[in-house]
This record gives C-alpha cells, structure tokens and sequence, in this order.
C-alpha cells in the first residue's frame, strides 16, 4: 500500500517535471521564434553606426571647431572658414617656403578630415534613421522577450552613442578592439544577443 502510493507520488512528480520542462523548452522555443527577426535587424543596425565620434575625426586640427549636439553642419563651416583662412595666408608675400609648407599640410589636414566627416555623418544619419524604424516596430517584441541582460546591454550601448554624437565626447581610440567605446559596447550587445537565444 505504502509503496502504491509513494510510487504514484513520484510517477506524478515526474510527470510534473516532464510537464514543466516540456512548457519551458516550449517558452524557449516561442522566445527564440519571436527574438531572432528582432536580433537580426538590431545587429545589423547597430553594426552600422561608425567607431568613432566627429569629436575623433577633428581631435588633430589645429584650434579646431568644437563638436556637440549633432551639429556635423556648424563643424562643416568652422574647417571651410579654416582653409578660407589659410588659403589668404598662402597669399602673403613674406612667407618663406616652410610656412607654405606648414599651411599646406594644414589644409591637407583638414580636407581629409571633411571627407572622414562627411562618411562618419551619412553613416550616423542611416544608423539612427533604422534604428529609430526598429524602435516603432520591433521594440515591443524585444522588451517582451529580450533578456535582462541584453536590454542593460542595449542601454549601455545607446548611452555611449549618445555620448559620443550628442555630448561630442571621445570614443577613446578609435578602432582599438580594447579601447573603443562603441566598439566593445557593441560586441558586448551582439554576444548577449547570441547567448540569449542559444546561437554561441
């Protein structure tokens, strides 16, 4: 008798169990179904913003233009100002061959970094206009079933974008696999992605 019942306990806990398991994979199963179009388009957005900031691209201009709160055209207008300047300066009489010289890597300089600026700008510009698109569609399904750490990873990545394109702070060195704010911010994103549905 004793063993009857203790054998139907435990033939109900193990169907319990079964049954648990069963609604969890299942759970898992509806996550990764849901999550995995969501991932797909985050990582390919999120791959498109640049690794580094405009603040970067002018660090090295002489008394440079200060950049802040996406004002790409108010930096466009300070270097134009710049090689307006020394463009009338080449024009002095009295300047020897070596400040010609030192003028014309100036300007060199900062048509270099114009059209570095120009790249970073159109690439900024797409990266938020898909990312504000996945926003308006994706963001419910990723907030209903993204896992704590890839949104804390989410938000850790939009606040270095805004640092760095809002605020105008330095990415650090750009392009360094260590150094790189945007850059590791958005492996750590795309590796908790992966963890979250089992694809690593």
């Amino acid at each position: 008798m004793l063993k009857t019942i203790v054998g139907t306990l435990i033939a109900q806990i193990g169907s319990r169990k079964i049954k648990r398991l069963g609604w969890t994979q299942e759970n898992y199963r509806a996550k990764r179904e849901n999550l995995t179009k969501a991932y797909e388009s985050l990582i390919s957005i999120v791959n498109l913003f640049p690794n580094e900031g405009p603040s970067d691209i002018i660090k090295n201009i002489k008394y440079g233009p200060y950049y802040s709160l996406e004002n790409y055209n108010g930096v466009f207008h300070t270097l134009n100002n710049k090689i307006e300047d020394y463009e009338k300066q080449k024009s002095f009489s009295n300047l020897n061959y070596e400040k010609k010289n030192d003028i014309d890597v100036e300007i060199s300089n900062i048509k270099y970094a114009k059209d570095k600026l120009d790249m970073n700008y159109k690439a900024y510009q797409k990266a938020v206009k898909d990312f504000d698109h996945f926003n308006s569609s994706d963001k419910a399904i990723f907030k209903l079933y993204a896992g704590k750490h890839v949104q804390n990873c989410l938000v850790n990545f939009e606040v270095i974008i805004k640092n760095v394109f809002i605020a105008g702070m330095h990415v650090s060195i750009p392009g360094s696999p260590f150094e790189d704010g945007i850059k590791i911010a958005r492996e750590e994103l795309i590796n908790a992605m992966r963890n979250d549905i089992g694809t690593t």
